[in-house]
């Protein structure tokens, strides 16, 4: 392999990481290793990763594809071909980690399954990032972040619904990205694991447990509560499953339940409020935001009273009037005079903004969120910085996504072969290096 470019200060300075992966699970672990400064091998089919040609508008050079694989050195290797293969073993040798999310058992079929690598590399930290994880037999199911969001419960839990009555799913693959986050901190666990046995594991990330992971208090058991809340939950929901009703009346039935549990006035102040230009989200979540909400949009103490207890038969109605007066006094002011006024009185508050324009937010650009980038293809770009700063150890994005191919050449000398000997598996068919477009 050819010696890394990353300065030695960074917190993975050294460690070299083969990554088998794609679409967004996988490669955005690899992308947070890189932020680290391990030296990443991309390792593509001869066709590339399929989210080169996603969401693209220069083929091979997707947008999305761009994002996700950041710091990374693409190696284009057929790895349904013997000689592929050996060529991987051959690179796993000196890596200290090997990342995949390819579907359970495809591994094993392509040379490159956890006991076969060990044995050449016992010091080997095994990634793997799956869609149900490795003991049952879910785990040779196909699995990606739609799916995963349902079965999970993750569309239930964003309690949106579509003009049809269905529910809603999340648009930025959150099961996809808490999977490839978990499974970058258990490889940086295993890494300082191995400074003390000197042996390598298998880190098993999925998206599954990503997803439950974010919704850790709805799946929790406890018994009191579950006693009081969760199983008549569980029950009348049952009840509406059992008769065929419809996700409207079982969204209504969840809701209505864990509405229950909160303080009533908790639901004046908290959520999104037409402003005069744009919407303005309070998160009035403690006593002292929700007295601070109260006073800056001059909730009486009368109106408190009226809607504090929730077992009158009018609580639904007088809470609909209270709304309905902050409404129509929300829409008297701007955003920003909202946002002064709640930040006055030690309410959290923010305007709503567009994704896509926050590359141009000053905060973000004053906090240094955006790190400018040169691709060899697509030109100048801004990308969204690291995850996380280190003081001592600075995170950096080490350069723009590689075309694909791009060091094919460089990763195979530096493991030892001659470019006569690279030049044959490329007229083989076995890898493929970078050549431009004409």
């Amino acid at each position: 392999m050819p010696e890394t470019q990353q300065e030695a200060h960074s917190p993975l300075h050294g460690v070299r990481v083969l990554e088998l992966t794609q679409i967004v699970a996988g490669p955005s672990c690899g992308r947070i290793l890189g932020e680290m400064g391990a030296d990443i091998f991309k390792i593509e089919p001869l066709d590339g990763d399929p989210y080169r040609n996603t969401f693209n508008t220069i083929p091979d050079e997707g947008k999305r594809f761009q994002s996700l694989n950041l710091s990374k050195k693409s190696v284009a290797i057929d790895l349904h071909q013997p000689e592929g293969q050996r060529l991987l073993q051959r690179l796993a040798k000196d890596a200290d980690v090997l990342l995949t999310n390819f579907r359970f058992g495809v591994p094993e079929r392509l040379g490159f399954g956890y006991d076969t690598l060990k044995e050449i590399n016992p010091r080997l930290i095994y990634a793997r990032i799956t869609g149900f994880g490795s003991k049952t037999e879910a785990a040779s199911k196909p699995a990606g972040d739609v799916m995963m969001q349902s079965y999970s419960g993750l569309t239930v839990n964003g309690g949106k619904l579509n003009e049809d009555g269905l529910p809603v799913l999340a648009v930025n693959t959150i099961a996809d990205y808490a999977a490839g986050m978990g499974c970058a901190i258990g490889i940086l666990g295993a890494l300082i694991a191995r400074e003390t046995t000197g042996r390598g594991q298998i880190v098993d990330a999925s998206l599954l447990r990503g997803s439950l992971v974010l919704q850790d208090t709805a799946v929790m058991r406890e018994p009191v509560y579950d006693t009081v809340i969760r199983d008549p939950l569980v029950a009348a929901m049952q009840e509406v499953l059992d008769r065929g009703g419809s996700f409207e009346e079982l969204l209504a039935v969840r809701n209505g339940a864990r509405r229950g549990g909160f303080n009533p006035t908790a639901i004046l102040f908290n959520g999104p409020r037409q402003a005069k230009d744009g919407v303005v989200s309070l998160g009035a979540l403690t006593p002292a935001n929700r007295e601070a909400a109260r006073r800056a949009l001059e909730v009486t103490d009368e109106e408190i009273a009226s809607v504090s207890d929730a077992s009158r038969p009018d609580h639904e109605e007088r809470l609909a009037a209270v709304k309905a007066r902050i409404a129509t006094l929300f829409r008297t002011k701007t955003c920003a005079e909202w946002v002064a006024i709640l930040d006055r009185e030690g309410c959290p508050s923010a305007k709503v903004n567009i994704p896509e324009m926050m590359s141009d937010d000053p905060t973000v650009n004053a906090e240094g969120h955006m790190v400018d980038l040169v691709h060899r293809v697509t030109g100048p770009q801004r990308v969204v910085a690291p995850l996380v700063d280190l003081s001592e150890t600075p995170t950096r994005i080490q350069h723009a996504a590689t075309s694909l191919g791009e060091y094919t050449r460089r990763v195979l000398t530096g493991s030892g072969l001659t470019d006569a000997e690279v030049d044959r598996l490329v007229a083989a068919g076995v890898v493929r290096e970078y050549a431009p477009r004409t």
